[in-house]
């Protein structure tokens, strides 16, 4: 169980976040993801590296022995491994989002990346705006967006939000140095 409470917005307790909350987690990429990573780059991702979903997911089905926990009320809707695992997270990010993100809004859905170098892609099940944040000792890393093919913008996301539609415009990660943790909070269309 993961118990974490911010005393400010300062950069020290995003250091902290990191320390108590982040660096606990123990976790490995879905098939999806690994899958992603491989074709995007050509290899295996990196030992210790991964990139997970806490929120809900359409697929039910983990293994012969093992379901995800249905949502009430929604149709073909479940919780995803790490939210049945780990519900108090929830207000854990909403926390960070509130004293941090430059236009809070609800969590519903993160992306939790551990050394995760993302290949370009665009999320099509995402809904609208998201929010990205990279936390950690790291450098480069930058989260590239291409507007179109002759217009793309890179952005510093240490210890920042920055915003931006992931489902319309392809996006990157820049190779980095260091450990490297990113958050993508965003809307999925199953939970819109």
């Amino acid at each position: 169980m993961f118990t974490f409470t911010f005393k400010n917005n300062s950069i020290d307790e995003l250091d902290r976040f990191v320390e108590e909350v982040m660096d606990k987690i123990e976790a490995r990429s879905g098939t999806r993801r690994k899958q992603m990573f491989k074709k995007g780059h050509g290899h295996t991702e990196p030992k210790g590296a991964f990139s997970i979903t806490y929120g809900y997911t359409n697929l039910e089905y983990i293994s012969p022995t093992k379901s995800r926990k249905p949502v009430e009320g929604l149709t073909r809707t479940y919780e995803t491994t790490f939210l049945t695992a780990h519900p108090e997270l929830k207000g854990i990010f909403q926390e960070l989002v509130n004293l941090h993100c430059p236009e809070p809004f609800t969590v519903d859905q993160v992306q939790i990346n551990k050394n995760w170098w993302s290949p370009p892609h665009k999320d099509s099940g995402n809904v609208g705006h998201s929010w990205i944040v990279g936390l950690g000792d790291y450098t480069g890393g930058e989260t590239v967006v291409e507007f179109s093919d002759t217009n793309h913008f890179e952005y510093d996301i240490k210890n920042k939000f920055v915003g931006f539609n992931g489902s319309l415009f392809t996006h990157w990660t820049k190779p980095f140095d260091g450990k490297r943790y990113s958050l993508v909070f965003y809307n999925h269309k199953i939970s819109s």
